[in-house]
């Protein structure tokens, strides 16, 4: 079902010290022919804000934003890459929160059009819990390996963040990732985001409503292509390893939970690599010269299209602990790429959050984060940056909207490494990108 590459970025640390050392291993997969050359059943829940501020002027003349909003639903509902018996469900929120169109297969168009019309009956304030509580519902007899996704869209703050925070567990678990899209400068940016990443998801930032149509059809055609659904991850680490951290970091940045085992990872999608970076760390035991199994790794996905459940081979992860300085520097460069790009993500969020309260600090962050794009041969994710700290150099600090652009923007920008110039002009070394990520 899947072809799979497990490697750490490198194959020696220190023999004979405690102190804390870090493995980073990337996890790299791709569906075979026989599962890439399929087609996941699909659930859509949209979930439209339908508060009093989304009736203010959109960005095209005569259109309030909850107008835009309705024009691209209608264009999701029509897209020519979804099926007759894929299902969409259609909820408001604002003060309540109703399910318009409880799941509808999409051979009843006309039910679908006239339910995603009527948002404009409502209005109110945002309680976004509640529309995601809806959703939660809705979707609750569909099978954790259907390609799912709720697509939430707010313009503003929601009165109940906690409620939201606490959904997210549910949807996480029942494979359900929340494609998050904010438009404007008023809704919470943080909120988002994590939503985003505790389900597997993704955040979008709009500041132009017209591109809310683009956002759409882009997860369309990635859902579509979801051959391999509900990816759950299994580790064992021997004594002194624990695992710090797992994280997609491409084609998006995610971070999986890892408050219990098995860990959900999401959807993989046909035609391109999935890759995560796995951290561990080693410490507390002064091992010697040897060689040693330090952990294993299990997956077991579904192929909804095939009606099969895989478990794949064991990856066992083997460490050489030496004395030879040479061994120790060597480096898998494709790996420590993909570090690197999970570590930009961390600084462009540091930097971000830095900007209004330290702006030297949120300089320097960026300045590095730069760097280190450059080296890796990212013209995208630098372009966004150089936009931000030209803006920060200027007037002292970064606008709301450039912040919620970098932040969101930043998690879908990944490449994968070897397109990087070692000469480019403003780039990092090797040495440096090392110092800076601990790898």
């Amino acid at each position: 079902m899947l072809n799979i590459q497990f490697k750490p970025h490198r194959a020696s640390i220190k023999a004979n010290t405690p102190d804390p050392q870090k493995v980073y291993v990337m996890l790299k997969l791709i569906p075979e022919l026989e599962v890439a050359k399929t087609r996941p059943p699909l659930a859509y829940a949209l979930v439209i804000d339908t508060s009093g501020s989304m009736y203010d002027p959109g960005s095209q003349a005569g259109k309030t934003k909850l107008d835009q909003a309705i024009d691209a639903a209608h264009t999701l509902i029509d897209d020519s890459h979804l099926e007759s018996d894929d299902l969409i469900t259609v909820i408001h929120f604002d003060d309540n929160s109703r399910t318009l169109l409880p799941l509808t297969p999409l051979y009843k168009k006309p039910a679908i059009h006239q339910a995603v019309d009527s948002l404009r009956k409502y209005s109110g304030a945002t309680y976004m819990g509640k529309g995601m509580k809806r959703a939660l519902t809705a979707l609750a007899d569909v099978s954790p390996q259907t390609a799912k996704r709720v697509f939430l869209l707010t313009d503003g703050e929601t009165f109940d963040e906690p409620k939201c925070e606490a959904l997210a567990s549910e949807f996480s678990q029942s494979n359900t990732p929340l494609i998050t899209i904010g438009f404007g400068v008023e809704y919470n940016e943080d909120l988002l985001i994590r939503l985003a990443n505790d389900t597997q998801g993704k955040p979008y930032h709009l500041s132009n409503m017209a591109d809310l149509q683009r956002d759409f059809g882009t997860e369309v055609k990635s859902s579509v292509k979801e051959v391999v659904t509900d990816l759950c991850l299994s580790v064992a680490t021997v004594k002194g390893v624990t695992l710090s951290s797992v994280m997609r970091v491409y084609s998006k940045i995610a971070e999986a939970n890892l408050s219990t085992q098995p860990y959900r990872l999401g959807n993989i999608e046909a035609g391109d690599f999935t890759v995560f970076i796995l951290e561990f760390t080693i410490a507390d035991i002064a091992r010697p010269p040897s060689r040693v199994r330090i952990a294993q790794v299990g997956l077991v996905g579904h192929a909804p299209a095939l009606g099969r459940r895989d478990e794949f081979p064991v990856q066992n992860l083997f460490i050489n602990f030496t004395t030879d300085e040479a061994e120790m520097a060597a480096v898998d460069e494709e790996v420590l790429g993909y570090v690197q790009q999970k570590n930009v993500d961390r600084m462009v969020q540091d930097a971000m959050r830095l900007a209004t309260k330290d702006p030297r600090r949120a300089q320097q962050t960026l300045q590095a984060a730069t760097g280190m794009t450059k080296r890796l041969g990212n013209p995208g994710m630098t372009k966004m940056l150089d936009n931000a700290l030209g803006e920060l150099n200027k007037t002292g600090t970064i606008s709301p909207n450039t912040v919620k652009t970098v932040r969101a923007g930043g998690r879908t920008k990944t490449i994968k490494p070897g397109g990087a110039t070692k000469s480019m002009e403003g780039g990092l070394s090797q040495d440096e990108i090392r110092r800076l990520t601990g790898a």
